[in-house]
Order: C-alpha cells, then sequence, then structure tokens
C-alpha cells in the first residue's frame, strides 16, 4: 500500500486545489483569450520539491505528448547517505526505456506495417516526456506533477496551433510505471488530469479496484494469475509447508494476501511471513536468520518471494554469505525476479539461486530491437541523459566529462564508443524481458490516439496535424476507446487485448535457474508455462526433462545432480492405513493415527469400514472383495484322502466281482449273501463320499454331501448291527424251545432297510427345510480376514445324523462284546467286534483332530480331509476285517471251498452210552414218537450246522441264511431247520419225503441197538455230553442244537453205545 508522510498529502491536497480551480477557469477552448487564466511558464516545467535532489528528464517535442516513467535508477537508501537516486538499472530501467524510444520511431517512421496502415492519412508526430522514477513513490509523484500542470491547460495545443508553433505541451497518456506502487501513486496524480494511464510491468490486484484507478490500464497480466501460477506450482512440486518473505510495500503484501486466498482449500500451509524493507539492509539478514534458526523452518525447503529485483538481490547476498545456507533453499519467485540478470549478476549471488523457480509473463521477444539496441553508442544517442551513466556501469569505464559519483569514481579506464565490441571488455546481451510489453503499450496508445481522431475529426485535411474538435482533449473518451482496442502487434507477435477493467491477458513463462552442464555456468532454463486462460484444461504445463534439481555437498563443496525432488513440508505423510490427527488449527502439521482394523482411508483425515466380505487393499485406499477359500483336489493335503478312498473303492468293487463270480461257492454262500452286497453298497458310498467333501463346494456336492456323508455310514451300521443282533439272538436262546424270529435273508434286509430308513427320512427333511447353498464363512484370525467358502449346513441337523450313527455304532460296539463268548471257532462275532473297536477309535481321533487343530491356518481342510479319511478307513476295516477271509478261501485256498469240507459224519462209539434192549413193541412205539419228533422239527428249523470232525476242518462256513444242507445218511450229517413264518414252513414241508426217510433210518438205528441191549436195562450215561438214542434227537450242547446221526448198519459191534465228544462240533 501507498505509504505517505502527513506533510506529502498536505502538498497534494493544495496542489489538488489550485488544479481544481484553473480546471474551472480554462475549461471552455471557445472564450475570448484575454478573459481565460494563463500561467506563464517554461515547457516542459521543472517542479521540484525543496529537499528533492535534481533529476534528468527526455523531452521529444510532438503534435502528441506520450509521458513516460521508467525505473533508471534503484531508490534512495540510507547505505549511500543521501537522497540521491542510487545505482544505475542496466536492463529493467535503460533496456526499457530505450524500448520506448524504439517504439516512437516506428510509430513517427511508419517503419511497420501497423504504424503506417493506421496513420498513413495523418501527418501526426508523436513527442515524449519521460522521466526517472527511481522506484521510488514520492520522487515519482513529484516528477507527475510536471505533465499534470501543462496538460491541465486543454485548449493550450490549439492556441499553439494558431501561432504556427510545432510542439505541444499537453501529455496525451502515460506509459508506466514499472513497480506497482509507483503506478498507484502515479494514477492518483493522472486521474486528477484525466490522462490515461499504461503500465507494463505493474500487477498489483489493487490497480484492478475502479474507480480509485479508473484511468489505469495495463497490458501485463495481474497478480490473480500470478499467485495462481505460484500455488499452481507449489502443488506440482508436492510441497505442503512454505515460507514466505514479502517485500513492505503494495507489491509484496498485496501479492501475499492474493497468495493466501488462492491458498484455500488447498493443502498447502504457510510456516511464516517474513517481512523486507528496501531502505532496511538489515531486515535481509535477520529473515535469512530466521529462516536458518527458527524450528518451525526446520523441514521448509521452499521459499516463496514476493518481491523486486532490489529485494532479491538482496536476499541471495544474504544466502550467499554463510556455507550451511548454501542449497538450504529453494526460492520460488513472481515477475518481480522473473528471468532478470540484475538479482544474479554477481556468481556468489547466482549460486545462492541455483535451482530457483521464478515466473514472469511469456517473453515474446523483438529481434528489431536487438538490432537497435546493440547499435547504440554514447556519442550517437544523445537523447539519453542515461545512456553515459550505463555504459560506465556495463564497461566499467568513465567519460571525462561526466561528474564523479560513489559509482564511477573508481573507475580508471576511459570510455569510448568502442567498447561495446571490445572482445577483452564485451557484456553478455539479452533482451529484458519486459521490453515487448513496453513495446506494446506504445503501440496501444498510439493506436487508440489514432481512433479517438478519426472520430473528432473527420476530414483530415483541413487541420493539420490535429483538427480543432479534437480539443479540449477527452481523457476519459480516450480511455474508453483503449480499453475496447484489439489488436497484433506485428513485432512481437501478441495479440493486446484488455479485460473491462483495464488487465491485460497473457501466459506466464515458468524459468529455473540451473547449472548448465556445458559450460558450467549458470542460466535460466524455461520449464513450462501458465495460461490464464479458463479454456484449457491444463493451466500449468511443465516439461518434466527441462526440470533437473542439484544438491549441494558441503563435505566438498560441490552441487551434484540429484533425481529427487525437494520436498517442503511440515510433518510426514501418514503411511498407508493411517489418518492425520492435526495438530491446533495447523492442518499442515498433524500426527499420525492407525485406522481401525479394516477399515480404509477414504482421505487424509477419515476411516471407512470394509464390509464383512471385504478386506483393504495394500494402501487402504479402497476395499476389494475377499477371495474365497476351500478345500480343493488341487491341495497337496487332499491328496491322501483322495488315494485311500479310490484304493478303497477299487478294493469293494473287487470283493464285489469277486462274490458275484463265485456266488454258488459254498464259502459264498454260507456268508449271507444278500447282507453282503448291501454292507458293501454301504462300503462304496463311504469311500465315493470322500470326493464331494474333497471337491470345490457347490450346491451339488453340498447336496452330495448331506446325503453320502450320514447315510453311508448308516448302511455300514446298519449291516453290522443285524449281523451282530442276529448271533446275538441266537447265541443266548438257551432257555428257549422255539427258534429265535426274523433270521432269513429277507428278514435281515427288512431290518437293514428300516434302520437306513430312518436316517434317509431325516436327510430328506433336511433337504426340505433347508435346501443345499454354499456360503462364505467369514473369519478373523492374526488380524486377518478370511472368507471360506463351504456348504450351508445347520449345527442341529448335522448333530442329529451324527447321534443316529453314534447309536448305531455304540449299538454294535455293544452286541459285538456281548457275542465275544461264542465258540471259538465262530470267527465271524470276532471279526466284527474288531471291526466296530476300530471304527470307535477311528472316529474318537477324527473328534480330537476335527476340533484340536481350529489353531491351523488350514483347519477347514483339515476337517474336511479328516471326515474322508474317517469314512474311507472306517469302510476299509470293515471290509478287511469281514471279507478278507472269504476271499482269501476263495482266491488261494479252493481246496477248503468245496462242498465235502463242510460236512462230516459224527461217529457213536458203542462204549459211550450203555442201554440194554426193549420189547419190538416198545420199539415200534419209540420210532413212531421219534418220527412225529423228526417230522415237526424238520419243518420248524431251516438253518443248518454242519459238524466236522476236527477242529481243523472248520475254517470257513458260517450260518447258511439261504439253504437247507442235506447230506446223505452214509455222510454222517446232521441237520436243524429254524423259520420264522408259516410259509416258510410249508416251503420246508417239501423236504418231508427225505425227513422220513432219515426217520426211518434213526429208527432203523434204535431197534439194531434195542436188540442188542436186555430189556429193561438201565442207562448209564458215560459222560455228560453223551447222548442216548431213546432220547430226544434234537438236543441242546451248549447253546446250539444238534441232532444226532443214525448208527451206521454196517458197524460190527452192535452191542456198543453211541458216543459224541462236544468238542468234535466246530462251528465257522
Amino acid at each position: 500500500m501507498l505509504v505517505v508522510s502527513l506533510s506529502r498529502i498536505t502538498l497534494l491536497l493544495s496542489v489538488i486545489l489550485i488544479l481544481i480551480t484553473f480546471l474551472i477557469d480554462n475549461g471552455n477552448c471557445d472564450q475570448d483569450e484575454h478573459s481565460r487564466t494563463y500561467i506563464k511558464h517554461y515547457y516542459p516545467p521543472e517542479f521540484r520539491a525543496s529537499h528533492s535532489p535534481p533529476y534528468d528528464y527526455i523531452s521529444i517535442p510532438g503534435d502528441i505528448i506520450l509521458g513516460g516513467f521508467f525505473p533508471i535508477h534503484q531508490p534512495p537508501s540510507n547505505e549511500y547517505g543521501s537522497n540521491q537516486c542510487a545505482v544505475i538499472k542496466r536492463e529493467r530501467g535503460v533496456q526499457r526505456l530505450e524500448a520506448m524510444l524504439f517504439a516512437l520511431d516506428v510509430v513517427n517512421n511508419r517503419s511497420s506495417y501497423l504504424m503506417s496502415s493506421i496513420l498513413k492519412k495523418y501527418n501526426i508526430r508523436f513527442g515524449a516526456l519521460i522521466y526517472d522514477s527511481c522506484d521510488y513513490e514520492s520522487y515519482a509523484v513529484e516528477r507527475a506533477l510536471n505533465m499534470l500542470l501543462p496538460s491541465l491547460d486543454h485548449c493550450m495545443p490549439l492556441q499553439k496551433q494558431k501561432q504556427n508553433q510545432s510542439s505541444s505541451s499537453f501529455v496525451a497518456g502515460v506509459i508506466g510505471s514499472a513497480s506497482s506502487t509507483v503506478s498507484m501513486a502515479i494514477a492518483d496524480i493522472l486521474r486528477l488530469a484525466e490522462i490515461p494511464q499504461i503500465s507494463y510491468a505493474s500487477t498489483s490486484t489493487d490497480l484492478s479496484q475502479k474507480p480509485r484507478f479508473q484511468y489505469f490500464s495495463r497490458v501485463v497480466p495481474p497478480d490473480t494469475y500470478q499467485a495462481e501460477a505460484v500455488v499452481s506450482i507449489i502443488q506440482f512440486l508436492n510441497w505442503t509447508y512454505v515460507a514466505v518473505i514479502k517485500e513492505t510495500g503494495s507489491y509484496g503484501e498485496r501479492l501475499t494476501d492474493d497468495f493466501k486466498a488462492k491458498l484455500k482449500n488447498k493443502t498447502i500451509c504457510i510456516a511464516g511471513e517474513l517481512s523486507v524493507n528496501i531502505k532496511d539492509f538489515n531486515s535481509y539478514a535477520r529473515v535469512i536468520k530466521e529462516l536458518y534458526e527458527d524450528e518451525k523452518y526446520r523441514f521448509v525447503v521452499g521459499v516463496v518471494v514476493f518481491a523486486q529485483e532490489d529485494s532479491i538481490r538482496q536476499i541471495l547476498n544474504q544466502t550467499s554469505s554463510l556455507d550451511q545456507f548454501k542449497g538450504r533453499w529453494i526460492f520460488l519467485g513472481t515477475d518481480g525476479w522473473g528471468k532478470k540478470r540484475y538479482p544474479v549478476t554477481i556468481e556468489s549471488f547466482g549460486r545462492a539461486a541455483i535451482n530457483a523457480i521464478t515466473i514472469a509473463p511469456k517473453l515474446y521477444l523483438i529481434p528489431e530491437f536487438d538490432d537497435y539496441f546493440t547499435n547504440l553508442t554514447p556519442s550517437k544517442n544523445t537523447r539519453n541523459p542515461w545512456f553515459k551513466e550505463y555504459w560506465e556501469e556495463t564497461y566499467k569505464c568513465k567519460f571525462i566529462e561526466t561528474p564523479d559519483t560513489i559509482f564511477n569514481r573508481n573507475f580508471t579506464r576511459a570510455c569510448t564508443d568502442f567498447d561495446h565490441i571490445n572482445t577483452t571488455l564485451s557484456v553478455s546481451y539479452f533482451q529484458e524481458g519486459y521490453v515487448h510489453y513496453v513495446v506494446d503499450a506504445v503501440f496501444t496508445l498510439v493506436t487508440a490516439i489514432q481512433r479517438l481522431i478519426e472520430e473528432k475529426c473527420l476530414d483530415p485535411s483541413v487541420y493539420k496535424p490535429l483538427c480543432r474538435e479534437f480539443f479540449p482533449f477527452d481523457g476519459t473518451k480516450l480511455l474508453t476507446v483503449l480499453r475496447n482496442t484489439t489488436f497484433r502487434n506485428e513485432l512481437s507477435k501478441r495479440i493486446i487485448k484488455f479485460t473491462t477493467d483495464g488487465d491485460g491477458i497473457g501466459t506466464y513463462d515458468i524459468f529455473q535457474y540451473q547449472i548448465i552442464n556445458s559450460s558450467d555456468r549458470l542460466d535460466y532454463v524455461t520449464i513450462g508455462e501458465f495460461t490464464d486462460s479458463d479454456q484449457s484444461h491444463e493451466r500449468l504445463r511443465i516439461n518434466l526433462q527441462s526440470v533437473k534439481w542439484v544438491k549441494y555437498n558441503r563435505e566438498i563443496t560441490h552441487w551434484s545432480e540429484t533425481s529427487l525432488v525437494p520436498r517442503s513440508f511440515c510433518s510426514e505423510s501418514c503411511p498407508p492405513g493411517e489418518i492425520r490427527t492435526n495438530i491446533d488449527s495447523q492442518q499442515c502439521c498433524w500426527t499420525c493415527r492407525t485406522c481401525e482394523l479394516f477399515h480404509i482411508t477414504i482421505n487424509e483425515t477419515a476411516c471407512s469400514p470394509c464390509s464383512e466380505k471385504e478386506v483393504p487393499n495394500s494402501d487402504f485406499t479402497k476395499c476389494i472383495a475377499v477371495a474365497g477359500e476351500y478345500l480343493s483336489a488341487h491341495n497337496i493335503i487332499a491328496w491322501p484322502a483322495l488315494i485311500l478312498s479310490s484304493i478303497g473303492l477299487l478294493m469293494a468293487i473287487y470283493t464285489i466281482v469277486i462274490f458275484i463270480r463265485f456266488a454258488q461257492t459254498p464259502v459264498i454262500k454260507a456268508s449271507s449273501r444278500e447282507l453282503s452286497y448291501f454292507l458293501l453298497s454301504g462300503i462304496c458310498c463311504c469311500h465315493l463320499c470322500a470326493w464331494p467333501l474333497i471337491l470345490k463346494p457347490h450346491v451339488l456336492t453340498c447336496l452330495f454331501i448331506r446325503i453320502g456323508v450320514g447315510l453311508s455310514l448308516t448302511i455300514c451300521l446298519a449291516a453290522l448291527l443285524t449281523k451282530t443282533n442276529r448271533l446275538a439272538r441266537i447265541f443266548n436262546n438257551s432257555q428257549r424251545l422255539t427258534q429265535p424270529s426274523c433270521l432269513s435273508p429277507r428278514s435281515q434286509l427288512g431290518i437293514c432297510g428300516g434302520i437306513v430308513s430312518i436316517q434317509l427320512i431325516g436327510v430328506l427333511l433336511w433337504i426340505i427345510i433347508s435346501p443345499p447353498a454354499t456360503k462364505l464363512k467369514s473369519e478373523l484370525k492374526h488380524n486377518q480376514k478370511r472368507l471360506i467358502l463351504v456348504c450351508q449346513t445347520d449345527n442341529e441337523y448335522i448333530a442329529c445324523s451324527l447321534v443316529y450313527n453314534m447309536i448305531l455304532g455304540i449299538s454294535c460296539t455293544l452286541y459285538a462284546i456281548k457275542t465275544r463268548h461264542i465258540p471259538e471257532n465262530f470267527n465271524e462275532a470276532k471279526h466284527i467286534g474288531f471291526a466296530m473297536y476300530s471304527v470307535c477309535i477311528i472316529w474318537l481321533a477324527f473328534i480330537a483332530i476335527f476340533f484340536g487343530l481350529r489353531t491351523s491356518e488350514n483347519w477347514f481342510r483339515i476337517q474336511l480331509v479328516t471326515l474322508a479319511i474317517c469314512l474311507s478307513l472306517s469302510a476299509t476295516v470293515i471290509l478287511l476285517c469281514l471279507f478278507a477271509p472269504k476271499l482269501y478261501i476263495v482266491l488261494f485256498n479252493p481246496s477248503k471251498n468245496i462242498h465235502v469240507k463242510f460236512k462230516t459224519t459224527l461217529t457213536t462209539p458203542q462204549q459211550s452210552v450203555e442201554r440194554p434192549s426193549t420189547s419190538n413193541n416198545q420199539d415200534e412205539s419209540i420210532g413212531t414218537a421219534n418220527n412225529r419228533r423228526r417230522r415237526h422239527a424238520s419243518s420248524d428249523y431251516a438253518t443248518d450246522i454242519t459238524l466236522f470232525n476236527s477242529k481243523t476242518d472248520s475254517l470257513a462256513l458260517n450260518i447258511n441264511d439261504e439253504t437247507t444242507q442235506t447230506g446223505s445218511i452214509s455222510g454222517g450229517s446232521s441237520l436243524f431247520n429254524g423259520a420264522c413264518t408259516d410259509a416258510e414252513r410249508q416251503k420246508h414241508q417239501l423236504t418231508s419225503t427225505q425227513d422220513d426217510e432219515t426217520t426211518d433210518l434213526l429208527t432203523t438205528s434204535k431197534q439194531q441197538t434195542n436188540s442188542l441191549n436186555p430189556p429193561n436195562f438201565p442207562i448209564r450215561p458215560a459222560s455228560s455230553n453223551l447222548v442216548i438214542a431213546t432220547e430226544n434227537p434234537w438236543k441242546k450242547l451248549s447253546n446250539v442244537r444238534y441232532k444226532l446221526d443214525a448208527h451206521d448198519p454196517n458197524q460190527s459191534n452192535s452191542t456198543q453205545y453211541n458216543h459224541v465228544h462236544a468238542q468234535h462240533i466246530t462251528f465257522v
């Protein structure tokens, strides 16, 4: 902001009052000349305050005067101990001044197509009145009054024209100034005389405020776009914490305010604002020291500098003063720095600026100006009073006629016009970045004046050079025409256009100050651009190939290139899965907090939970579906179960084939074939159940598991329970005279079917109530979420199925224990018992494994594999225990699988029983009674027991539930049959003829025996195990009924009694 003293304000108010009176008195150009107030003065006037130093200016006569303000010198400083302007500015001052003079030459000479086309009808010559503002507001206001006073007399040009005077004394418009603060001060003065002002470098947004700066316009874009460009660069570099150094005054403070306004809703924070004053050199050292020592700037690398080139130079000076400052910061400068050489002319200053990024309005070079400026010499360029000073400063020499100053008193070499071509003295030339803006401003003002002349002077040939209607000069009308002017400058190749507020529209170039590898020199390199056009979606464009970062190594005092982009931050970024907890109100400084389990970070400050079937990805930015785990045949852990199941299934099928192939052999016929096939089918089902357990869960596999797992084991247990129950009923029937019921094959199959049907009905109801389906079961273990694809089952139904099979298994086991004391050669009872003991052990181990491995990562796979193995092992044990002995006889010992091996003759030695013979009548009555009993016995029993001579002959036969084996009497067979139905009894009556024959043989044998014995001879049993012929032929030995065979009629010794030993009866 413009800061003026109270005395200056009083002076300005006084001047304003005088000017108002002057304007009122001279407002009408048509009134009598003697009635007008006329102030005698020299032109141009030299208004100067008493405390101000003398100053030079450029005055070029013309029909229309264009004013100009340029910072030829630096502002006064206490360092030099006077109020005199400081050292000359070569690029920003002299070059821009010469750019205006160059543009005037082009206009007056009509040397460009644009100027020749618009001025061809008019013989108008444009003059100039140019002052040095010294980049200082007070001096600029003081010198602006020199332009104001002549311009107040709008009729003066007309009077001079009547008097045939060749020059005009009014200023139609002003070009300048460079600094925004100086432009504001000038604008306040020029507004009083309604003089339009066009700036070529002032970018402060304050100048866009209307109506305060109503007559101010500019060909450069305002700082609003510049601040936005700085923010875009910071975001591109991913900086979140920066420091700001601002220059006191309108430029630095206003640009800082614009910058902070653009940071709203951005993740960029300002660590601190540090102010420097161009009049206080100690402020620069103080700022750099604070920036280095203050703890809050510890991680700050990016330093944004809102200052003009003089302040930039001092900042670089202080940065280069100490070695620890080198490479510590990366400066980000605005157009006050841009691509200017002055801040980095000294090498040490340039070293401090390495890596710096600056912006400036896009550079449009004018080659014609280069030719013009490089051909200037002190002897030829006499219209520029400061050119000799520029020459002395550039080539370090001194002209004899120039006065001694603190800036040239050390120069001893005399200056010549040929210094610029001397190779030993030559200084590299470059066109200053704002030269084309100066040319654009001059061309814009000339074009607007020409259009105003066309509007007011309809016939340009009447008045030369200006018509009477052009006066009094209307600055407001000129301003309107100027802001509606649009044209293309053929020299700068740029389109000039203004906004409604008089702001220019343009593009910013982005530069980086780099070390050039080829020559190890320092220079600005264009790395991108920023456009303020809203039509572009990518306003910032950076060429990454042009960006280069170097790092200073203090140990070897050398700069080395690095690929890492320097970081500027307050707090480290939180790692994935953590969010920020801000410290106080500072959004860029925080501590990190971990999100809860299975949460993602939706932004830097908030977490969001994932669904039950999702988990965060690796960087916790989104939820991803958890892949369902399941047991399949591809898992190695499943191979043992599949191998065992396959082998067991092949064994069961092989057993079935053998049973079918040798179905009519005695050992197969004696093994209860119906129950055997029923049991083998259950064994096959048990082996087949392993496959749906191992395969990937599906509706069909789940259906097979529900039906097969429980039902297959039920089939096996039902067959075994039927067998063990039948044996228990047979051998525990010692106190009953009648045989147990339901011992036929059909009855046994009916019992098995009833047992299995209970399980089948339960399974079908389970399927109807809860149809088979798959589900993903969520599991949390070790902070890891897993989804296990399993069949959807209800624990209640599973428990009922397992309890039912458990009851069957326990029943089989109890029956096996109960029948353990049957005759030792009845091997099947022992085999069933061993099978049930093994099955119980297997399932007890299964329970331990099933519930004991829940901590394993593959627990669900182990459970399914264990269940499959248990089913296969149970079926395999049953198969081996019950069917292996039979297969051995059939395949490897066929000599024992013949019919004769299953029949034997029991000899009855005579000495075993002594009995006296009786009469024939008595024998007949006894025979008749025995015949009746024989008939009754033959019709009641259908179960055969074959007696063998010795234990070695009894290996493989069991109770045959299928047929009645009858042998010849000579073979000594013993038969007894049992039936549970009358139909079966009727069926077996078909064999009555054979029974009668057997009865007759028994009667004959008894009669022969009676004839050998004396009548009424008492019976004396020789042993408790002997049976005499006169007793019932069906007696009980141990728990089994047996029938005594008839005596051999060929027995020579008829006086001996029958003798049967119990140990000669073998049951298999």
